[in-house]
């Protein structure tokens, strides 16, 4: 079962209009990832533990949102995958980083770019995600 500080906290960042939420490293994983999905929601776990800079994190971003051979590996190829799912009817998106502590001390700046990304992009209308989820 996840545990009431993880539940409230994600209760809290529903309803607010942030679309960054950063958890303690105690957060059980697996079971917050549930926790999206029974609210509905497309939750796709990205591991950025180990890597060191914008290419890795693209690649591994890639594999996450299963992207066609269309993605540019690029800032800009980026955002705009962010704004898909191309179905309307399709679930919001939350990207869950596990390892992001490490990733940002290692990758500041690419770590803020990709933060600066997901937040216009959740803000944008019609976008299909809502946010990410940050995990030490």
């Amino acid at each position: 079962m996840v545990r009431d500080p993880v539940r409230s906290g994600i209760r809290e960042w529903l309803e607010s209009s942030d679309p960054v939420l950063r958890l303690g490293g105690d957060t059980l994983v697996d079971e917050m990832l549930v926790l999206l999905e029974e609210r509905g929601f497309d939750a796709r776990r990205v591991d950025v533990q180990d890597l060191s800079g914008k290419a890795e994190l693209l690649e591994a971003l890639h594999h996450a949102l299963e992207l066609d051979e269309w993605f540019g590996f690029n800032w800009d190829a980026l955002e705009e995958a962010l704004h898909g799912p191309e179905q309307a009817e399709a679930p919001e998106r939350v990207l869950v980083c596990t390892g992001f502590a490490a990733f940002e001390s290692r990758a500041p700046n690419d770590a803020e770019v990709f933060l600066d990304i997901a937040r216009t992009v959740a803000a944008t209308p019609g976008s299909g995600l809502r946010g990410c989820v940050l995990i030490p």
